[in-house]
């Protein structure tokens, strides 16, 4: 094959877009708005309409309009509602319990974006393994590949889906790709994949005790426990010659000067002791008694400059802590937080959501000094005390995963209207052929209107990386076609076998590896042309066919625990790169093997 400058310089951009999306040396939606404007640039594209195509395209408004969709149904309780129901069921035998909290996930990802599916059941599959007796670890991992195995199963389910059915639909191909065709082969891969994982996979998996691994607990009081906390707890007395009296918390230096923790000040009174939370503002009277955490020297040097009386906590005084107003939860990262290389000072983490950090927990390692100014890590869980009610705002920010399950007292009395609405989004295009972009835009309008979704969350509900990839690689996928460099590839797979069976398997193979090291979505994008192509050269090989087994390839994120699934799950389970790997590779194959079988009935 003879390439062009214009074609060598197609391939370069697919590299560069590769080797950024792989090392994250750029933010996503960076290098994936910078490809059409070097296609463009350069002369690879002459039309401009070809470079901006994916800002208008069907799959990326349908995408958009489903994130909306799936964060209603989020919010709304639909998902409470089956968690509460997961743990009303319960049970203690772990193929039991696996398959049961595997196959709601698998529902669940069908409607709805898995990383959020992963993300709402992450706390009731910590609870569902500490009721049994069980080490989290041996149902978080099943859970999230439950959740991509779902999305398999309909056009809603995952970003590569919708790419391939507009791909299709689009172009000069008898029939379309409707809302349910996946499920021919999804509900086979999903099946297989949950039996498998339930009852020969959970063989690969490691068991990481409670006791092991320290952020497993869900419950304040085994919070506490798993970190230490009643360890790391001390009492500090402020006597009436003490420089503190009259200052503010803010003025003290307690925190920025001893790198100490406030959890709660107890101020005794005539009556009955008051117990505060320590806001900055607050000014420390003579006699009261502040419960700090952090190193016990640290807490020594300060009783003895500024005349405090020092004292020990015990596990008694977090029952007391616990029962005036505090809690403690266990928060970890979001896959895209921007808070991942930034600092709590930096971020002022305190300010915005009136939680003070207690500790941070690394690769099995509990970091409890100068936490202010720590950079947080991909994979970091960390501890806050606070109020409830500033827990439960810092569940709904984006950026982070608060484990402490709150399900029990969420508002569910929208849930009803909401199942009713995401209907809108999908009866009309099965039952009338209507456009699925434009009834997924009028259920997810619907859906704010009725308030079954809030506008602080229509705001947060959005992926921008995902719809970034998507417009930005669908000129890089136009390229490479008008370049023949996707009907070059196609040639070489040809060459190798005209067999289709070994072709499904090479697709889904190529579209697999793209997925685990860049995006599942730009997998899609670059890999469907030549799909198309491999089926034009081999005589009785389906378009539809060929599109199927690239899409179903681009979903199996199973190896990489740097995913947005897998890394989800990988604090709270305590799971390193290997456990990924052993365990990913075994169902990879086992996917792979359930969608070429299918396909050859198709």
């Amino acid at each position: 094959m003879e390439l062009t400058v214009h074609g060598w310089i197609a391939l370069a951009t697919l590299a560069f877009a590769t080797t950024m999306l792989i090392t994250r040396w750029l933010p996503i939606p960076i290098t994936a708005l910078s490809i059409p404007v070097i296609l463009t640039s350069t002369g690879v594209l002459s039309d401009p309409r070809d470079a901006l195509r994916g800002f208008g395209n069907n799959a990326v408004i349908a995408i958009g309009a489903i994130f909306v969709v799936g964060a209603a149904l989020r919010e709304s309780g639909v998902a409470t509602l089956i968690a509460r129901g997961l743990q009303r069921v319960g049970g203690r035998s772990e193929t039991g319990l696996g398959l049961l909290l595997m196959g709601a996930t698998a529902l669940m990802a069908a409607f709805m974006n898995n990383t959020a599916v992963v993300a709402i059941l992450l706390p009731v599959g910590v609870v569902l393994a500490r009721r049994s007796g069980l080490a989290p670890s041996r149902l978080l991992m099943p859970l999230s590949f439950a959740a991509v195995l779902g999305g398999t199963i309909s056009l809603i389910g995952t970003a590569p889906n919708f790419i391939v059915a507009d791909y299709y639909n689009e172009g000069d191909f008898e029939g379309k790709i409707g809302i349910f065709d996946y499920a021919f082969v999804g509900i086979p891969i999903t099946v297989v994949g949950v039996v498998f994982m339930a009852f020969v996979g959970r063989r690969f998996l490691p068991t990481i005790s409670t006791e092991d691994r320290l952020a497993a607990a869900q419950v304040p009081e085994e919070v506490a426990s798993s970190y230490a906390v009643p360890d790391k707890l001390f009492t500090l007395r402020i006597g009436g010659h003490s420089p503190l009296v009259g200052k503010t918390i803010a003025e003290s230096g307690v925190r920025n000067q001893y790198s100490l923790e406030i959890v709660m000040i107890r101020r005794p009174t005539a009556l009955a002791d008051k117990w505060m939370h320590p806001d900055p503002g607050l000014r420390l009277e003579r006699g009261d008694v502040l419960y700090v955490s952090g190193d016990d020297a640290q807490a020594w040097d300060i009783c003895e400059e500024e005349a405090l009386q020092f004292g020990l906590a015990d596990r008694e005084s977090i029952n007391e802590l616990l029962g005036h107003g505090a809690t403690l939860a266990e928060v970890t990262l979001t896959p895209h937080s921007p808070a991942i290389g930034r600092t709590f000072r930096r971020m002022d983490f305190r300010k915005r959501f009136g939680l003070n950090v207690l500790a941070i927990f690394r690769r099995n390692e509990v970091l409890r000094e100068n936490l202010p100014e720590e950079p947080l890590q991909l994979g970091d869980a960390f501890l806050v005390t606070g109020t409830p009610r500033n827990v439960r705002a810092l569940e709904r920010h984006p950026d982070f995963n608060v484990l402490t399950d709150q399900s029990q007292v969420e508002d569910v009395t929208r849930a009803p209207l909401a199942i009713l609405l995401m209907l809108v989004a999908l009866v009309p295009p099965i039952a009338f052929d209507f456009p699925l972009p434009i009834s997924a835009m009028g259920s997810a309008i619907l859906m704010v209107l009725t308030r079954c979704i809030s506008r602080s969350a229509l705001r947060r509900c959005m992926d921008w990386p995902v719809l970034a990839l998507l417009v930005g690689t669908m000129p890089l996928g136009t390229a490479l076609e008008e370049q023949q460099i996707a009907g070059g590839v196609a040639t070489f797979l040809t060459d190798l076998s005209s067999e289709p069976l070994v072709l499904f398997a090479l697709l889904f193979g190529m579209a697999a590896v793209f997925s685990n090291l860049a995006s599942n979505a730009a997998a899609a994008v670059i890999m469907a042309p030549v799909a198309v192509r491999i089926a034009a050269g081999v005589e009785g090989m389906e378009p539809k066919a060929a599109l199927l087994a690239m899409a179903y390839g681009c979903s199996c994120n199973f190896i990489v625990p740097f995913s947005q699934c897998n890394l989800i799950v990988m604090a709270p389970g305590g799971y390193r790169a290997l456990d990924y790997i052993r365990t990913g590779l075994a169902l990879s194959f086992v996917m792979a093997a359930t969608t070429i079988i299918t396909l050859s009935f198709m």
